[in-house]
Order: structure tokens, then sequence, then C-alpha cells
């Protein structure tokens, strides 16, 4: 393969649809020797050449993010400077973590923090979205409670980058550890986002404790990736002259086509000689999740379907279920979508044979 492996160690990043590793300039595609745009720090580029070229259409958003982190570098040196009083302890960084958002002179650095969040993704690279995720991670950890509802679009930052095993492990973690009533959100002690490697093709359970409706949209979308490559993986290797291939062969494959990351870890799956009963869980599941969204709300499939309707739509409250929260998940979740077609035409057609109304009625 001529391609380097991604930056997590694998190959899987270039089947998807996010650009990243190479030059933003028109039609070029260096990967080796890039410099970052000096202003935004989110583009790459080959030379100062591209760079000029690509300058009208990039100004706008670098702009955006430059002010951005203006403001974020402004706002942390005022907290790190702040002497400590009845709303807040000095050095905060160290002696507020995790409890950032109920102490009023943090405020408008987490606001700061999540402005250049919202700028970083107007730009569509892997550079950009990397960083996206590191601030939102970063800002959880801040503020465990997440009064700015961070986690709806991390599933999507981790899925667009090719990390599902992450997003997955972030998922669940929701779904069980963070979702338990008796969990407290106030006690620094308790575990937080601990959960690591977990099994992707077990059977979906914990919906239930999980409304967040990004989420919910997120898991559908990595078990449907999950399938496709399972599927792919038994077509390759049930061919004549296949059936008997070496664990490095279906590897090399796998490197070659996979669409996720979850394969790279799961030697016991990859070396099997048929997956009939894989298939068959893990579609029932895609099913499953499916319906899970769209009964959590039946708008959500029908904007996959027509995003200029709402790619420029602006989130405004919202109750749960109502087509108002469909313009904030969207904005979250849509690029983890269309970054990945195969998955995108599937729920795409689900919806159009009325997969999950018809379920819903009977």
């Amino acid at each position: 393969m001529d391609l380097p492996p991604a930056p997590n160690g694998l190959w899987n990043r270039w089947n998807l649809g996010l650009h990243w590793g190479t030059c933003s300039g028109p039609n070029c595609h260096v990967r080796e020797n890039l410099l970052r745009c000096g202003a935004c720090r989110a583009v790459l580029y080959c030379g100062a050449a591209h760079q000029r070229a690509h300058r009208p259409v990039h100004k706008s958003s670098c702009n955006l993010i430059k002010t951005a982190r203006a403001k974020l570098a402004e706002e942390e040196a005022t907290l790190r400077a702040h002497p400590g009083d009845e709303f807040m302890e000095a050095n905060p960084f160290e002696t507020t973590r995790g409890m950032f958002w109920p102490h009023l002179p943090a405020r408008p650095y987490m606001q700061a923090r999540f402005e250049l969040i919202s700028t970083l993704l107007n730009i569509k690279t892997g550079t950009a979205v990397e960083e996206a995720l590191e601030h939102s991670l970063e800002m959880l950890q801040l503020n465990r409670r997440d009064n700015q509802s961070i986690r709806s679009h991390v599933p999507a930052l981790y899925l667009r980058l090719g990390r599902e095993q992450e997003a997955y492990d972030f998922i669940k973690w929701h779904a069980t550890i963070g979702g338990a009533d008796d969990y407290d959100w106030g006690d620094m002690e308790n575990p937080f986002l601990n959960l690591h490697d977990e099994d992707v093709f077990e059977p979906v359970t914990d919906t239930k404790e999980l409304l967040d409706l990004g989420m919910l949209a997120s898991l559908t979308n990595l078990k449907l990736r999950l399938n496709l490559d399972i599927q792919s993986l038994e077509k390759q290797f049930n061919k004549p002259g296949k059936r008997n291939a070496t664990y490095d062969e279906k590897m090399e494959w796998i490197r070659e086509h996979a669409i996720c990351d979850i394969l790279y870890k799961r030697r016991d799956i990859v070396e099997r000689s048929e997956w009939t009963d894989i298939l068959k869980s893990l579609q029932e599941q895609c099913e499953v999740m499916f319906d899970v969204v769209d009964e959590r709300n039946k708008h959500y499939w029908p904007a996959l379907r027509s995003p200029e309707r709402y790619a420029a739509a602006m989130p405004v409250p919202y109750a749960m279920g109502s087509p108002q929260e469909i313009n904030w998940v969207f904005r979250n979740t849509w690029y983890s979508w269309a970054e990945c077609p195969p998955v995108l035409e599937i729920v795409k057609s689900w919806h159009a044979a009325g997969k999950g109304r018809n379920r819903r009625s009977s």
C-alpha cells in the first residue's frame, strides 16, 4: 500500500471522505513536508503558491478561527490570573477541574472554547476535526456535567476520524456508567469516560438510558460501518482460492478496504472462516438502532435525505422529538454520514422503504 497509516497507526481513514493529510491547494495531493496555515493552523499546504490559490475559499473561515483563538487566549489568561474569590478559587484549572460551569468566572472561558470548536468545524479537514475533538474532550474533563452539550457531537467526530472503537467506548460509558441513576457527577473520584476497547459486536441493550439523539444516530452509523466491513470481509474470503487465507492476508485486505478501525484489534473475528452468525446479529442490531432513532425523533432520517434544508439551519430551543431538535443534531452528525456514503445510502433507502414507520405502526 502506498498510503501512510493514519496517526492512530491504521489506514481506514483513507476510506472516509474527510480531507486530511494532503495539501488543500487546488487538485493537489502532496502529502509530504506540509505546512499549516499560520493564522488558523487547521489547513495544510505544500507551499505558498497553493496557500495563495486557496485563500479566496479559506479566508472567511480562517479569520473566524483566528479571532476565536485570540478570544480563547484572552479568556484563559484572565482565568489563570483569577486571584480567588467567593465565586471561584484561585488556580481553577487545578482546584476546580471537573466543575467549571457552576463557577461564574469560568463561563466566559468555556464559551470561548466552545466558539473555537464551532469555527474549527467550519473547516472540513482532518486537522481541524482532530483539534475540535481534543478541545471537546478537554472541556468534558473541565466540566463533567457538560452544560454545553459537548457530548452530543463527540461520537460523530470520532467517526469522522475513523476512530470507531473510541466512539463506541464513549457512547457505552454514557449508556452505562454515566447513565446510572446513582452516578454522582459532583464526585471527582468517580470513574469518568474510563471504558476502553469495549466489545462493539455486543447486542444493543442500553438505549433506554441513552436519550441523546446524536449519540443514538452515531451508534447506528458505527454499527452499519462494522456490518459493511464484515460483509465485505466475508465476500472477499469466500471467493475460490481465498478460503484458506492467512490472518496476515486478511489483514492486508482490511488495511486496504476497511471503513472502520474495529477489526484491527479483533483477531478472533478476522481469523474466522465464516461470519454468518456475526452478520445476522449485526444486521439485527442495525435495524434495531434505526428504529430507536426513528422512535426518538421521526424527523431525523428525513433530514439526512434532504440535507439542503438543514445545512444552514440555526439551532433554536427545542423539545425532544420535535423538528427543531434536528437543527442541532443535524449539525452534530451530518458529516459523519456524508463522509461515509455507503452507510448514508443504507439509511436513506431504509427510510424510503418505510422501515421504521412500518415497525412503529405494526
